[in-house]
Formats: C-alpha cells, sequence, structure tokens
C-alpha cells in the first residue's frame, strides 16, 4: 500500500449532506440544577441587541425539546417532563444574537490555523446558521455543548484534517483559530474589505497579542452565559472534544472504503494512518455497523461517523437520512454518553468521599447513593427508540462505551461502601450505648450502696456543712465517669483490628 493510494483525489464531499458536530462534555454539581436551567432561560448577551429588534433580543438562548421521534414514552418523558413533573432535562440552542456576537453568521470568515497550513470552515453549514451551538444540561450532573462546523473544501483530506484539529480546544497540536470581518466593498477595486476580528466576549482582537485564540476561549465565554466562574468541570480528555460527523463521499474507489473507515474511527489526518494493519481493514474485526449498500456507521470511544459511499440521488438517503443522524442519531450518541459521564462522575464521587471523616462519608454516600437511584430510575435504559437501526446503533454505543459493565461497578460499589459506612455508624452508636450504660451502672450503684448509710434529712436551710447526700452523689457521678471513660477507652482497644 503506498500513501498515493490514500489520497482520496478523485472524492467529493456531499456538503449539503454531510456534517459534522463537535461534542464538549462536561460535569457539574447537580444541586445547582434547577438554578443553572433558570440561568440558562434568563441569560443574555451584555450590550448587544439586533437591528430594529425589541429588547428581549438579547436572550442568549432559545428554549427548545429533544426530538421525540421514535423514543420510547418513558424516555421521551425523561428528556421533556410533561406538565407536574420535576425538569430532568433542559435542552437549548444558540439564539440569532448569539450568534451575532461570536462572529457564527456567513458575514466573518474562519480559518483553523494548524501546523502545516489552515483550513477556511464555516460555524453551521454552507449558506446555514442553526444549530450552531447547542446546550444540553441532565439533573444527574452531566452536560454537552455542541458546536457544528465545517470546512468549506469538498475535498476528504480537508474534512479528515478538519476532524483531527478541530476537537483540541486549548492549542494542542499547534492549532488556534483566526477570523476576519468583512466590512465593506473597497471603492478601487471593489473587492470585500476586511478586518482582522475575534469575539469582545472573548477577548477581542487582544487575543492575537495575548496569545493565538483558540476554540476553548469561545466555549468558556459561551458557557460564562449561565453565570460567573467556572461552574462546570472537564470530563473527558482536558481540552479535547468529540466529533460526531456524517460523510457523503462520492467518486470514492471501492479498494479504499475500509481505509477511509479507518481513518475516521481513529481520527486520523491526511497524513496519518496511511500503513494499517491487514486486521485494521477487516470490517469484521472494528466497530463498523453496516446500515446499507455501502454506508456503516463508526462506534469509538473518542467519537462517532457515518459514511455513506455513492449513495443513491434519492430523497431519502440524500436528505431524509442526514436529517436523521443529525437528530435522532445524534441523540442516541448523547444518550449514551450521558450515561457514560454520570457514572464516571458517581465513581469519581465516591473515591474523593472515602478520604474524609466518618460523619462526613456517611452524608455523602447517602447523597451519592440517592443520585445513583435517580439516574436508575429515570435516566438509564435499556432501549431508547422502537425501531430496528435505532436500536442496534444505541446498543452498539453501550457495548462501546461499556455501559453494563460500569453501571454494575458502580452500583456494587457505592452499595457495599455505603453499608460499610454505616456498619461502622452502628457500631459507633453501640459502643456509645454500652459507656454510657456502664457509666450509668456504676454510678447507679455507688449511689444505692451509700444510700443506706444517709441518717440526716434534706433540709434547704444552711448548716454550715455540705449535706451528706449530695456527696454522695458528687462520688456516685465521679465514679460513673471514670467507669465510663475506662469503658470507652476498652471497648476501642478491643475493636477489631486493633
Amino acid at each position: 500500500m503506498t500513501t498515493t493510494e490514500m489520497d482520496f483525489d478523485t472524492t467529493n464531499i456531499d456538503l449539503a449532506a454531510s456534517f459534522i458536530y463537535f461534542v464538549y462534555p462536561f460535569t457539574f454539581d447537580s444541586n445547582q440544577f434547577d438554578s443553572l436551567t433558570r440561568a440558562g432561560d434568563e441569560a443574555v448577551i451584555p450590550g448587544q441587541k439586533l437591528p430594529d429588534k425589541e429588547q428581549e433580543c438579547q436572550a442568549a438562548w432559545d428554549k427548545l425539546s429533544f426530538p421525540e421521534e421514535e423514543l420510547l414514552f418513558h424516555v421521551a418523558n425523561y428528556l421533556n417532563p410533561r406538565e407536574n413533573s420535576s425538569c430532568t432535562a433542559r435542552f437549548w440552542q444558540s439564539s440569532p444574537l448569539l450568534h451575532q456576537s461570536f462572529g457564527f453568521s456567513h458575514s466573518y470568515d474562519w480559518q483553523l490555523v494548524y501546523p502545516n497550513g489552515e483550513i477556511s470552515f464555516v460555524f453551521g453549514e454552507e449558506n446555514q446558521t442553526t444549530k450552531v451551538v447547542q446546550l444540553m444540561l441532565f439533573r444527574v450532573g452531566v452536560g454537552f455543548l455542541t458546536v457544528k462546523a465545517q470546512p468549506k473544501s469538498d475535498r476528504v483530506n480537508e474534512w479528515l484534517k478538519f476532524i483531527h484539529y478541530f476537537r483540541f480546544l486549548r492549542g494542542q497540536r499547534g492549532t488556534y483559530l483566526s477570523a476576519q470581518r468583512r466590512t465593506c466593498l473597497n471603492p478601487h477595486n471593489k473587492q470585500p474589505q476586511s478586518d482582522i476580528y475575534f469575539p469582545e466576549l472573548a477577548g477581542g482582537i487582544a487575543s492575537y497579542q495575548d496569545g493565538k485564540p483558540t476554540l476553548g476561549k469561545l466555549l468558556t465565554a459561551i458557557l460564562s452565559t449561565l453565570g460567573s466562574g467556572k461552574w462546570w468541570q472537564e470530563v473527558f480528555v482536558p481540552g479535547k472534544m468529540l466529533p460526531f460527523s456524517a460523510i457523503y463521499a462520492d467518486g470514492l474507489p471501492s479498494k479504499q472504503i475500509y481505509h477511509l473507515l479507518y481513518k475516521l474511527q481513529n481520527f486520523f489526518h491526511a497524513q496519518q494512518g496511511q500503513h494499517p494493519a491487514p486486521e485494521n481493514l477487516n470490517p469484521q474485526a472494528q466497530p463498523w455497523l453496516a446500515y446499507a449498500q455501502q454506508q456503516w456507521f463508526v462506534f469509538t470511544l473518542e467519537g462517532g461517523s457515518f459514511l455513506a459511499v455513492d449513495a443513491p440521488n434519492m430523497q431519502f438517503f440524500r436528505t431524509t437520512l442526514p436529517n436523521h443522524l443529525q437528530t435522532q442519531y445524534f441523540l442516541l450518541f448523547l444518550l449514551a454518553l450521558h450515561q457514560r459521564f454520570a457514572l464516571m462522575s458517581l465513581s469519581a464521587q465516591v473515591a474523593d468521599s472515602w478520604v474524609t471523616d466518618g460523619a462526613t462519608r456517611l452524608r455523602r454516600f447517602e447523597a451519592i447513593r440517592d443520585r445513583l437511584l435517580l439516574f436508575t430510575a429515570r435516566g438509564y435504559f435499556t432501549q431508547v427508540m422502537q425501531r430496528e437501526n435505532h436500536h442496534r446503533c444505541y446498543r452498539q454505543w453501550q457495548k462501546v462505551f461499556q455501559l453494563d459493565t460500569l453501571y454494575q461497578e458502580i452500583s456494587e460499589e457505592v452499595q457495599e461502601m455505603h453499608e460499610y459506612v454505616q456498619t461502622r455508624q452502628n457500631q459507633n452508636l453501640e459502643r456509645t450505648i454500652q459507656v454510657v450504660g456502664v457509666a450509668v451502672g456504676a454510678g447507679g450503684i455507688a449511689a444505692s450502696s451509700t444510700a443506706g448509710y444517709i441518717q440526716q434529712p434534706i433540709t434547704l436551710a444552711y448548716t454550715g456543712n455540705i449535706h451528706p447526700g449530695f456527696l454522695a452523689l458528687l462520688a456516685s457521678l465521679t465514679i460513673g465517669a471514670i467507669a465510663g471513660v475506662l469503658a470507652w477507652v476498652l471497648t476501642g482497644w478491643l475493636k477489631p483490628g486493633k
């Protein structure tokens, strides 16, 4: 196999049918879910408004409902709770004002700069600015910020490079963003003039002097619309997003199909993965799921892809299926991801809570157990959609993410550790009861032993001497206290493990 065999020079990308989502997963304090959803509903872009629009157009987010087509009822109810049901998930889409404030409209020219060149791209799709940014929060403490972007080019290698490099948020691999804003036409040559640009809310053009502007700055500014300070924590590989793409490739030679699937599976750019082993190209040994003739889903821990080679020029394959991939199949991916990161978050909480003191540990484990029960009752689904292709896809995501194994491990971990902490609390309670019993018993014995020898009646008149009864009471209390201390020391010394 030579390098030129994998250049895909004769292949074109159907830009209308193809798309790329980049998913930034995060966790947050589940106790803040209600306050964050209110903040999202009320979030505004400060100092901005659209021309000829009223004040309410300052809203940063448009509240949406999750797509319910093909969903089972209990799953739809989890995503879009009915009246008189507590909110368990919230879904927003970026507003037109947010698009304007962050330069996502097509009057801005964006480039992704990487070590050996740059790629011109658009947020959203060519000639469309819908679904550019989407934000989802789940009550279990997991959220997703998704960005839709794609190259302007229809060349396969450009798409491979873009998928590979755009997912890095912090300038890893030498990547950064560059943008220009088209302002007016040059009066001499009638060519559009452009000014260097970066959103003011993300640092403005000063970002070019302070350092190279990155996608991470944009996402941080967008998430900050829900509250000052960093209220979220990264849960995936730091500074990295998960791509979910659909590639409609036309003119791809049949001998190169498995090569392209291999590159999509590993998110390789054009110069990577030039010498795969024969096993890497064996469809029976790879996480590829056939959908139709020359169409496959690709499943990995780092994201997913759909490849269609020379798809039939029919309404379903070129329009309907791409819409389903952006809604139904993308939702399946996110639901499996939210389960994965919810379980990983619970596991991290168990580890953090174990190093605390006994009382705090018990309180935290009770909260963790309640979250696990909530997740089990509302958010852990064996089946999401009724259709066969949807179900096969969802089950494959569960398999790749090892959700069944992860859920079993976390359930046993939480149960065993909660029982252990509860047992230790019960042992401490029993010890306290034993000590109190010894103290009371010893004091009572001392009091009863001396009571028969006290003949002087108790009066309220002061005679100058302490009444023997008070001395006996003081002695019994002292003896009881000494006996209690001895019992506490002995029971602590004789505990298992001493």
